[in-house]
C-alpha cells in the first residue's frame, strides 16, 4: 500500500501529465459534433471509432515521460537496487496511472456516449470497453515508453502502435455485435484475455528493458 500511496502523491504533483490527457480527450470529444455538420441528424456515425482513437491518444499522452524523471535523477536505479520486484512496482505504478486517467476516461466515455447517441443501453455497454481498453492501451504504451527511454517518445509510440491495432479492431467489431444485437459478451471476454495476459507479462517485459538501458 505504501508504494501505492507514494505513486499516487508522485504523479498528483505532476499536474500536467494526469490532467493534459483528460483535457485531451474532453476537447476532442465535445469538438466531434462541432466540426461534422454534415452528420448533425446521425452524429453516431463514426463516433465510436473517435472515441477509442482519442483513448488510444490520451493513454499515449498519460505515458510519454513515465519514467523519464526518474531515470534523469537516478531515483530509478535506486528503486531497482532498493525493490525485491520491480516488475510488480511496474504493475502498481500502471494501476495508479489508470485509476487517475484512464478510469475518468471510461467514465467520460460513458457520458459523452450517452449525450451523442441518446441511448442509454449502448452507452453502458461503452463503460466496460473503455475501461478494458484504456489499461490494455496504458500498458502497451508504458512499453513502448521504457523501449524508447531517453531517445525521445514518438520512437515508442511508433513501435507500440501497431500492437494497439487488433484491440481498435475488436473494440469495432464490438459496437458492430452491439448495434445488431450480435453476442458482445465474446468480444468483451477476447478483450478480458488480452488485458489478463499483458498485464502478466508487460512488467517483466518493461523490467528487462529499463535493466538493459541502466547497465
Amino acid at each position: 500500500m505504501k508504494i501505492f500511496y507514494l505513486e499516487y502523491l508522485k504523479l498528483r504533483k505532476k499536474i500536467r501529465n494526469w490532467l493534459g490527457p483528460i483535457l485531451i480527450f474532453i476537447l476532442i470529444m465535445i469538438a466531434y459534433p462541432l466540426t461534422v455538420e454534415f452528420l448533425e441528424n446521425d452524429l453516431e456515425k463514426g463516433f465510436y471509432s473517435l472515441l477509442w482513437i482519442s483513448i488510444l491518444l490520451s493513454m499515449m499522452l498519460a505515458t510519454e515521460d513515465i519514467f523519464l524523471e526518474d531515470y534523469n535523477d537516478g531515483s530509478l536505479e535506486q528503486i531497482i537496487i532498493a525493490t525485491s520486484s520491480f516488475p510488480i512496482m511496474i504493475a502498481k505504478k500502471a494501476f495508479i496511472y489508470w485509476l487517475m486517467i484512464g478510469l475518468p476516461i471510461s467514465l467520460m466515455s460513458f457520458l459523452f456516449s450517452l449525450g451523442i447517441t441518446q441511448n442509454f443501453i449502448l452507452s453502458l455497454y461503452i463503460l466496460p470497453l473503455a475501461m478494458i481498453s484504456s489499461y490494455i492501451f496504458l500498458n502497451l504504451f508504458i512499453f513502448g515508453s521504457a523501449l524508447s527511454l531517453n531517445k525521445g517518445s514518438v520512437l515508442g509510440a511508433i513501435i507500440t502502435m501497431p500492437l494497439a491495432l487488433p484491440v481498435l479492431i475488436v473494440l469495432g467489431k464490438s459496437i458492430i455485435a452491439v448495434q445488431f444485437g450480435i453476442n458482445y459478451l465474446e468480444f468483451l471476454l477476447l478483450l478480458l484475455g488480452c488485458l489478463s495476459i499483458i498485464i502478466t507479462t508487460i512488467p517483466f517485459i518493461v523490467s528487462y528493458v529499463i535493466k538493459a538501458h541502466l547497465e
